[in-house]
């Protein structure tokens, strides 16, 4: 009577250890007993290494609180998956192995690499082996992540040979190389962030990519870009700023480098029907000839962020010379200074405004002279606009009564912020 159910048991009990997915979240909280995560870790062991493993289709360690020898465990854990042709691997944790291993370079299972170290003031030094192949690998996310030399970056990128998607949000770039090579036949989404990058950035970015169709740069303005065979980018997302630098070993600072600097990063980008741009000093565009130098005949929706309270909203409208076929133009700007003294608004009106601008979205609006200025000069001038949209907090309700009366030929929309 008791045979059958011990049978029962013994089948089932190991049932766990063909689980194709092993996805671990917030499983190694620093909050939790210790002896429950060690419990925990020793699970993780015995479900890895257990005989006669099946195929793993997915290994995800996430948001895990580590101990310092944690790095030798994780290593294994990493074989282990590699071993059972593991095919996403997605790891978000404190402390990585000193040297990863040489065969995550070469695994022709994975299709999915993702690492992270989520803790604010560590960063994972990254050293890629002489021989990259990862033939089947399409999509790479590294955050945190510096390489320890120049060519490694080349190596890794050369070396995945179907690379679709790919992320780097790196604390920096090694100092032995002044430019970062992109070249990949296949890649489709690019997104480059070095925002935590506070030092001299003297970097050139090279990038070839012909079938990219997403691009983010968000970080220092460098050295140079050159943006080259961007003909299929659908959608950019772009937030430079200048770095402060004392004694600059380039011509950045100069009002005429960073003119010509930011103006070869737009054109490369100028293919673009979706913009996000942010830039710590818009006025530099102003400068450019009358007949403008950047061209987004395809742009139709343009989204700026105004990162810089002394500057003025109104060069916005300048910009809008660049793109004569703009649909919808959504405002995020920080309230200029009352002080300022307002920019003459632009006599000739940007083609855009005239035949196809349909609408207007300002994020913030507290009734600033300057910010009050833009929008009326809108009002006046879109000749085809069907919605402004304004979100104003409540107590400045009032500053809507000021708007021209030939506003009435458009639907405006106020957002009440609390």
């Amino acid at each position: 009577m008791q045979f059958k159910p011990l049978l029962f048991q013994h089948r089932w009990r190991y049932l766990f250890a063909s689980m194709p997915t092993l996805d671990f979240q917030y499983c190694l909280s620093s909050s939790y007993p210790r002896l429950r995560v060690e419990n925990f870790k020793n699970f993780v062991d015995r479900l890895l290494f257990f005989p006669n493993p099946v195929t793993l289709e997915c290994f995800r360690l996430y948001e895990c609180s580590s101990q310092e020898d944690d790095y030798l465990r994780l290593y294994g854990w990493i074989c282990a998956a590699l071993w059972r042709g593991v095919k996403e691997i997605d790891i978000r944790y404190e402390i990585f192995p000193m040297v990863l291993p040489t065969f995550l370079f070469t695994s022709h299972s994975l299709v999915t690499l993702k690492l992270d170290i989520y803790d604010d003031y560590y960063h994972y030094d990254m050293k890629v082996p002489c021989k990259v192949c990862l033939p089947n690998l399409k999509s790479l996310h590294l955050k945190k992540i510096r390489f320890v030399d120049g060519d490694s970056i080349h190596r890794l990128i050369s070396g995945c040979l179907a690379l679709e998607d790919l992320v780097m949000d790196l604390p920096g770039l090694p100092k032995n190389r002044s430019k970062l090579n992109i070249y990949s036949l296949s890649l489709k989404r690019l997104a480059l962030d070095f925002l935590s990058m506070m030092n001299d950035f003297p970097y050139t970015f090279v990038i070839n990519a012909p079938n990219l169709v997403y691009f983010k740069y968000h970080g220092p303005l460098a050295k140079g870009y050159c943006l080259s065979n961007m003909n299929s980018l659908g959608e950019a997302d772009v937030e430079v700023y200048q770095l402060v630098l004392q004694q600059p070993s380039y011509d950045v600072n100069l009002e005429s480098g960073v003119t010509a600097t930011v103006s070869n990063l737009l054109q490369g980008i100028c293919n673009v029907k979706s913009l996000r741009l942010a830039l710590d000093w818009p006025e530099t565009l102003i400068r450019m000839p009358p007949e403008p130098v950047l061209g987004f005949h395809k742009l139709v929706e343009l989204k700026i962020h105004n990162k810089d309270p002394f500057l003025q909203g109104t060069w916005v409208i300048q910009f809008l010379r660049c793109a004569p076929n703009l649909q919808t133009l959504h405002l995020d700007m920080e309230i200029p200074d009352e002080e300022l003294e307002p920019l003459p608004l632009p006599k000739e009106v940007p083609s855009c405004l005239l035949s196809q601008l349909k609408e207007i979205k300002i994020v913030y609006f507290d009734g600033n002279e300057h910010m009050f200025e833009m929008i009326s000069y809108f009002l006046n001038h879109a000749s085809v606009l069907e919605a402004l949209i304004i979100g104003i907090e409540k107590e400045e309700l009032s500053i809507v009564q000021r708007f021209p009366r030939n506003s009435k030929k458009c639907r405006v929309v106020i957002l009440e912020y609390v």
